[in-house]
């Protein structure tokens, strides 16, 4: 059965995201109030956006004014002692941040798409030095009287979190997906893949970033004001578990440097200053139009006032003829072309200065040993997960990445693997791994039933001897198996409540493809959407041995039943046997399914299909009710929409009570296990 991925239904969620951050109350509804006008253009950059949604989902993150508050003084400190000659230009002062850049690709060659190549990654990094130092004879370098040396420098990690050697160069095949979603980014990639964030500037660069219907070069996380953001969101991942920068791969390096790399195709976004832009950032600085009108402040004097972002290269732009100034084209903060930027102000320099001095996670990197070579281990072995190639087959052949990252090649390895902490099986591995080569290795075919599991693969040994280092020869993953249904047709039925217009559903094939939906996917502002109180039943055609996933959102974030209509949604097979069905929701539902007309009607539940779960959706406590009281299951594990296990526990009565109020607002599965059974169940957190 082949496999499907979850770009497309990104692209839906995207949507989502980004017109009901933005709309108005129901109350002040007209008919296709979208909140602003979307495109299919580039963005340079998506660091407001992205800091409104850290602030969004934490209330205990510093706002923008709280945040100035407490830097001004401190920026006004350095102020001082530089004026009072304490802080005069020399080697002594130059700080050099460790980085690690994470090359996130899918399956491609490497120096191939966004897989890009070392020389790629190398070129980046020259830039960043370049344009961080002010360097003489290179194009980060300018005459301006207000110009500055940050006094940065950067250097690709030579010692791993653990201390062993590194390039600072780290791989992750994490699957089909063509692009990212902000949210999958802070969700999924960036927990599961970075560096410690005190030791390194964790930079990610993948295939594409789409937000808005539209697509960004890259965004950062700003800095915080103390280290009291660990007050986070239960559920959702620590700001320090996302810290750092990331970029779209084509907006990556310089073309200058590394001609043979992947850059963005317009003559002007290949030189590198897409991330020196996101760095920026990330050290305190502010788009130099303050994200506002001519009344709005960047916090720096010597950037003069601009009414908005710049973009190209214009000649002699005053978007704010009443204050002192022509608009600083030239700076990294604003929104023009690579190739006419090459400023860094005093101002900035100064709010950098302070960042490095007091924000957690910056004041850290400077004390780094990141920059110092590590051990380089005799033997030493590292696994990855290179796809665990499921959605709807239950059966698979799991497929790893074993690395040297040892100096003695190696020849041999010994693997342990198992599902839900049952062994599944050893694999012995054999070839000849020299230094920093890898290999893939696909291991026997595995059958599951449908569900959510864990995949767990561990080295035992190489080369018939211990592992040297043992901190990465284990690699886990969560996977989903959808339930698959014996039928030649599926059934959608929407019944939209009061507010039509805000209704959005696709099924999607195999390929990605919508096969049906209620707008064009392509054009979704050239569309007519549903109209209000409506019925709508769509009956679509099929195949065996195939994947697919209904997707449905709705634009305010608040379902379509009840509070605005008696709305609902069905997904049937031919004889009614429901794949998904719902109406109260947020933002959005997503049900991935399969379709095998060999297996029957076979419910992989085994017997607890009379299981429910009430009332659904919950707010603090789920009911979970077993009719069958003589046989009770064994315990019940819980996973997000993103199948990270958020909770487990025992069943020890028919009907019992889980305490959900610590979970984040959404989409929950409920897996309930009794012998070799499993029952997967959904259930809704408002």
């Amino acid at each position: 059965m082949k496999k499907i991925t979850f770009s497309a239904a990104f692209l839906v969620a995207a949507l989502a995201f980004s017109v009901g951050a933005s709309a108005q109350e129901k109350a002040a509804k007209k008919a296709h109030v979208f909140g602003k006008t979307l495109s299919g253009e580039l963005q340079k950059c998506g660091a407001t956006e992205y800091e409104a949604l850290l602030q969004k989902k934490n209330d205990k993150r510093a706002t923008t004014q709280e945040f100035e508050q407490w830097l001004a003084p401190k920026v006004e400190a350095v102020r001082a002692q530089r004026l009072a000659g304490f802080m005069q230009k020399s080697t002594n002062n130059v700080v050099t941040i460790p980085v690690v850049v994470h090359v996130v690709h899918n399956g491609d060659a490497l120096g191939t798409n966004e897989n890009i190549a070392d020389a790629q990654v190398l070129s980046q990094i020259t830039v960043l030095n370049q344009d961080f130092r002010r360097m003489l004879n290179t194009p980060g370098y300018n005459t301006n009287p207000v110009g500055a040396d940050m006094e940065i420098e950067f250097c690709l990690a030579q010692q791993d979190p653990n201390g062993i050697a590194t390039t600072g160069i780290t791989r992750h095949n994490l699957g089909n997906a063509d692009g990212w979603d902000m949210e999958s980014i802070e969700t999924i990639l960036k927990p599961q893949t970075q560096w410690d964030p005190e030791k390194y500037l964790n930079i990610w660069v993948v295939d594409h970033i789409y937000e808005f219907f539209g697509e960004l070069a890259g965004y950062a996380q700003f800095p915080t004001a103390s280290g009291l953001e660990g007050l986070d969101v239960p559920g959702l991942p620590s700001e320090a578990e996302t810290d750092g920068v990331v970029i779209g791969h084509v907006y990556f390096g310089s073309s200058d440097i590394y001609p043979d790399g992947t850059y963005d195709e317009i003559v002007g976004r290949d030189k590198g200053r897409t991330t020196t832009h996101e760095v920026g950032h990330f050290f305190g600085l502010r788009h130099i139009w303050g994200d506002g009108d001519c009344s709005a402040d960047d916090f720096c004097a010597d950037t003069p006032v601009a009414a908005n972002a710049n973009s190209e290269c214009p000649d002699g732009i005053d978007s704010c003829p009443e204050s002192p100034g022509m608009d600083m084209i030239e700076n990294y903060m604003d929104y023009t072309n690579d190739t006419c930027q090459n400023i860094f102000t005093q101002d900035q320099k100064d709010r950098m200065v302070a960042v490095l001095a007091n924000s957690p996670r910056r004041v850290s990197l400077i004390t780094s040993p990141g920059c110092t070579l590590g051990i380089v281990p005799e033997l030493d072995g590292a696994l990855q997960i290179q796809s665990l190639n499921s959605t709807c087959s239950s059966s698979f052949e799991p497929q790893l990445i074993i690395k040297n990252n040892g100096s003695t090649a190696l020849t041999s390895a010994v693997i342990n693997y198992s599902i839900d902490g049952v062994e599944e099986g050893t694999y012995t591995w054999e070839g000849n791994l020299t230094t920093n080569a890898q290999a893939t290795i696909i291991l026997p075919t595995v059958t599951v039933e449908a569900g959510t599991h864990d995949f767990t693969a561990t080295i035992a040994n190489v080369n018939g001897t211990a592992d040297e280092v043992a901190e990465n020869n284990t690699a886990e993953d969560n996977f989903l198996v959808a339930q698959s249904f014996d039928t030649t047709q599926i059934i959608v039925t929407v019944m939209t409540d009061d507010y039509g217009d805000e209704t959005i559903w696709a099924l999607l094939d195999s390929n990605e493809e919508p096969l049906v939906s209620n707008i064009d996917l392509d054009d979704p502002f050239g569309s007519e959407f549903y109209g209000d109180n409506q019925l709508y039943t769509h009956t679509i055609e099929v195949e065996n041995n195939q994947c697919y996933i209904f997707a449905i959102i709705d634009l305010e974030g608040d379902g379509i039943c009840c509070e605005y209509g008696e709305g609902y949604y069905t997904v049937t097979t031919a004889n009614g046997q429901v794949i998904a069905e719902g109406g109260q929701f947020t933002d959005m539902e997503m049900t991935p399914f399969g379709v095998n007309t060999t297996m029957g009607t076979n419910n992989p539940a085994k017997g607890l299909n009379a299981i429910k779960l009430y009332p659904n959706p919950a707010n603090s406590i789920l009911n979970i009710s077993i009719p069958d009281s003589s046989s009770l299951p064994e315990g019940y594990a819980i996973y997000n929409n993103l199948g990270q296990l958020v909770g487990k526990g025992k069943i020890t009565s028919s009907t019992m009570g889980v305490d959900i109020s610590g979970y984040a607002n959404g989409m929950y599965f409920i897996k309930i296990n009794k012998a070799d059974a499993t029952q997967t169940l959904q259930f809704v957190k408002q």
